[in-house]
């Protein structure tokens, strides 16, 4: 699914970090070593921290965060790794205060025939799950590995491997899972900025509940420029989906499709849009085919002041008797404002609403927040 909370909080807090200068607090090594802190605080309010029809869900969090970044360009591997931590206190509801660390380490390869990159992150996380309709805490573990190796003079073949497994800390009432995936694409440019692809994926999950699915799905799109000034990539293929011996249902057959594509109106306004269509397995052990759809604008005023709107929609089916029939769309607007202060500070001002339409009664509801950011990077 796309993220359902604080769309425009995301956008707005990753941009105040990407716009600032990059100039890093420590240079090693001649220039080849960096080293960046960046330090966050806020202040919201989230109507329902829950995400579920209950009365008093709403509360005021405050956060901070630090993060320490290493970069290093020099020879053929580059390297990227961070360190970070991010701490909320919640006025009302204190038992959901959290301490949650994050690390990430990147190894890539940008020169040569053959390029790729190798990642590995893990970080512990505390959310509002629109599945379960309750906030969960886990550990979420990730590694990947792709690679992109041209072929003859037109084609070239890229893969992914990947791994992922989320570990909750309340087990009884929700299931872990694992998922282990591996595609390719064959690419062929068909110009100089515009690629035509068609691929595989094959993705097996597997939950602490005793259910597993294999999933088997074929797409074909294209990359780069789409048409003059609409840049991105988009696919769209049939899946299918079946569950493994043990499992009761989640299975599944049709269309899948991703796409990210960005419209440069002008120098100073951008639009993008993004689309999902895929079948996952929510912390509750249930299968569900969702198709979701977002569509954001940021407009530049100057060197310190852009702002931004974020508008999505979605759909959400959950599969087989398990299920229970339940089916769930959700609606979602958002906007920002971000200005530089200074140098190394930046603020960011942002709203979010959400509803969620559902034919669980308990998953009825509505999501409000506002959220006030300040970001220093060195």
């Amino acid at each position: 699914m796309l993220p359902k909370f604080r769309a425009a909080v995301a956008l707005t807090a990753a941009s105040s970090i990407l716009c600032l200068p990059a100039r890093a607090l420590v240079t090693l090594n001649d220039g080849k070593d960096h080293i960046f802190v960046t330090g966050t605080v806020s202040m919201a309010y989230d109507s329902n921290i829950y995400a579920h029809a209950g009365p008093d869900t709403g509360d005021t969090i405050y956060s901070a965060g630090l993060l320490f970044e290493y970069t290093r360009k020099a020879g053929w591997i580059g390297v990227n790794g961070s360190v970070g931590l991010d701490v909320s206190h919640f006025g009302k509801n204190q038992n959901e205060d959290f301490s949650d660390p994050r690390f990430n380490l990147e190894l890539n390869k940008t020169t040569g025939r053959t390029t790729g990159a190798l990642t590995l992150s893990a970080a512990r996380e505390n959310r509002a799950d629109d599945a379960a309709n309750l906030r969960d805490q886990s550990w979420n573990y990730a590694a990947d590995l792709n690679f992109k190796y041209p072929v003859i003079e037109r084609y070239s073949i890229s893969g992914d491997v990947g791994y992922t497994d989320c570990v909750y800390d309340n087990t009884t009432a929700l299931s872990n899972l694992s998922t282990y995936t591996a595609g390719a694409d064959l690419l062929y440019a068909f110009t100089s900025e515009r690629d035509l692809l068609a691929g595989y994926r094959y993705r097996y999950s597997q939950t602490s509940s005793d259910a597993a699915f294999d999933d088997n799905s074929f797409t074909a799109g294209v990359s780069g420029k789409i048409v003059s000034r609409l840049n991105g990539s988009i696919r769209a293929g049939y899946e299918v989906r079946s569950p493994r011996a043990g499992s009761k249902d989640g299975s599944y057959k049709g269309l899948t499709a991703s796409g990210a594509v960005t419209f440069t109106a002008t120098k100073r306004l951008s639009l993008t849009g993004e689309v999902s269509k895929d079948t996952s397995v929510t912390s509750t052990n249930l299968s569900v085919d969702t198709l979701s759809a977002d569509l954001n604008a940021q407009y530049v005023f100057n060197s310190k002041l852009s702002v931004s709107a974020d508008v999505g929609v979605g759909d959400s089916r959950f599969l087989g008797l398990s299920g229970g029939g339940r089916h769930d769309e959700y609606f979602t607007w958002g906007c920002g404002l971000s200005y530089t202060m200074m140098a190394h500070l930046k603020a960011a001002l942002a709203y979010s609403y959400y509803q969620n339409w559902s034919t669980l009664s308990y998953a009825d509801y509505t999501r409000n927040s506002f959220t006030l950011t300040l970001t220093s990077r060195w």
